[in-house]
Parts: C-alpha cells; sequence; structure tokens
C-alpha cells in the first residue's frame, strides 16, 4: 500500500529534527533543505534511510529537484501510489 505525502513528510522531519537535534515542530517543510545545514554525510545517510523505508532506490537524487521537505514528500508519495497503487 502506498504511503500518504502527510506520511511522508512526517517521517522526513522526524528524522531530520533527529539529525539537528531540534524539536519536529521547528523544522519548516515549506523550507529549502540549505535551510537547515545539512552536511554531505547527512544527506547521503538520510536518502539511504528513505530508500529502506519507501522500499525502493533512487536513480537520482530527489533532494535535487524536490528542494523542500514538503516538495520532497509530495513527489514521493506520487512515485509511491505508481509502485504500489491503493486497493
Amino acid at each position: 500500500m502506498s504511503r500518504s505525502a502527510q506520511v511522508i513528510q512526517n517521517w522526513l522531519v522526524d528524522r531530520v529534527s533527529r539529525r539537528l537535534g531540534q524539536l519536529p515542530e521547528t523544522i519548516d517543510v515549506q523550507a529549502p533543505f540549505e535551510h537547515f545545514g545539512l552536511d554531505s554525510v547527512m544527506v547521503v545517510t538520510l536518502i539511504a534511510d528513505l530508500e529502506t523505508w519507501m522500499g525502493w532506490r533512487f536513480h537520482e537524487n530527489p533532494l535535487e529537484d524536490h528542494p523542500t521537505l514538503a516538495a520532497l514528500a509530495q513527489y514521493l508519495a506520487e512515485c509511491d501510489e505508481k509502485k504500489n497503487p491503493r486497493t
């Protein structure tokens, strides 16, 4: 079953807040990823964790074309729906 954009966004917020040592409610889902100051190791780890959680691999870095948590979550929900249609 596919995941909704909200479920994916919540997962992303949880992971980013943990990496930054911040409360989830302080994470602005409309802010560009650069705003969070994630270093390259954090980004690679986030993508790897996301691939594991989603159950499929990315062919490209999805953060490049979807620069906010909200945009990335929406994109991933659409991709997940194609891979795992709701029944």
